[in-house]
């Protein structure tokens, strides 16, 4: 190697990649990422997964591939037994989950829960995803019978913010896991006149989402949730159905 080098011309010449032109679809999902954090956040709350069951907090993806580890076995069994259309559960159905949920510390802990807490609940599989109410905020918790898999604070408990007729809000949306145990999740706001949401990946598949009281949420095995524009929002009105890229819903 030349010698009269410098250290970042030498590591120019070990790049497997040096040369090589992006093509016009890496171009768009990078321009929209740029977009996406000059634009910075706006009403969004800070997204903290935390990790009830080994008593940690993590923040971003790079630190949520700890999940499995500190879990033996419970995102393993989640994605196995994983069913793309959900059933809906009601708040006495949850109640065990949901007090499970109000006791771990995201949010703040509850001492009490009521089924009227719980504002969305469904179950694919093994797993319990729901959205409730705990100690003045509404969080979001994924959880495989006794095993929590991740907790999340969605919003304070108020009123919720306005939402368009027949459009919705994407409020989070993350991948956690690593390898084949990988999942990703979705949340976000519904508007009047919306009778429901699909969430199509671009290898094809088509997740049911759990619309109610106001929110819409999913969860898949896959990495999609932590990457820019690998999925469809299908939006179901009595006027048809129209389709949101991630970095087109507000």
């Amino acid at each position: 190697m030349d010698p009269s080098m410098n250290e970042l011309d030498r590591l120019a010449v070990l790049d497997p990649a040096r040369g090589r032109e992006p093509s016009e679809a890496e171009w768009i999902r990078s321009r929209a990422a740029v977009d996406r954090i000059v634009a910075g956040p706006r009403r969004r709350p800070a997204r903290r997964w935390a990790l009830v069951g080994g008593g940690a907090a993590v923040a971003g993806a790079a630190a949520a591939v700890l999940v499995p580890a500190l879990l033996p076995g419970t995102a393993e069994r989640a994605v196995a037994a994983w069913t793309a259309v959900p059933s809906a559960r009601t708040g006495e159905q949850v109640l065990p989950q949901a007090r499970a949920c109000a006791r771990n510390g995201v949010g703040g802990s509850a001492a009490t829960v009521q089924p009227a807490d719980v504002l969305l609940a469904e179950q694919r599989g093994v797993a319990t995803l729901l959205i409730m109410r705990k100690a003045g905020t509404v969080v979001e918790c994924l959880s495989v019978g006794d095993d929590a898999l991740a907790a999340m604070g969605l919003a304070g408990d108020g009123p919720l913010p306005p939402v368009a007729a027949g459009t919705v809000t994407l409020e989070t949306m993350s991948s956690l896991g690593s390898g084949k145990h990988m999942w990703s999740n979705i949340v976000g706001l519904v508007g009047p006149g919306v009778t429901g949401v699909d969430v199509r990946l671009d290898n094809g598949r088509v997740v049911r989402a759990s619309v109610k009281a106001g929110w819409w949420a999913a969860w898949w095995p896959g990495p999609e949730g932590g990457e820019v524009d690998h999925l469809t929002v299908l939006v179901h009105t009595g006027g048809g159905t129209r389709g949101y890229r991630q970095t087109e819903l507000p």
